[in-house]
């Protein structure tokens, strides 16, 4: 009986441990992954006002794109790089319903969006 009280703390304290350690592991991945989730929301705010300037909305279930380096060159975002991370990428406006979603992609040498697919890169 004693063996098995044993046995169960020392499973609790192996549990405690791994998540414990996926926690840790958890926020490292978050904090580094900050820079590009913000550089990524820069790209909307700049599609946002880029796209009502010059009214390029789409109609239902078509996408509208707008390279980076497009709202570079109109003055609506200073630059896409982090550091010493190059960095291209596009803004996608959907209209889904009666609702626009804008979504930013980026890729950079560290990190890429997940759904990033560099021949929607337009202008």
């Amino acid at each position: 009986m004693k063996k098995m009280h044993i046995y169960i703390v020392l499973w609790g304290i192996v549990v405690v441990a791994i998540i414990s350690l996926l926690t840790v592991f958890g926020f490292l991945y978050k904090s580094k992954t900050k820079v590009y989730k913000d550089l990524e929301e820069k790209l909307v705010e700049a599609e946002k006002k880029y796209a009502d300037a010059k009214f390029l909305y789409p109609k239902n279930g078509e996408n509208v794109y707008t390279s980076a380096d497009k709202l570079i060159a109109e003055k609506y975002l200073d630059n896409i790089n982090i550091k010493n991370d190059k960095c291209s990428g596009y803004a996608q406006v959907l209209l889904d319903g009666t609702v626009y979603k804008y979504k930013a992609f980026i890729k950079c040498d560290k990190y890429t969006t997940k759904g990033y697919n560099g021949s929607n890169v337009v202008n």
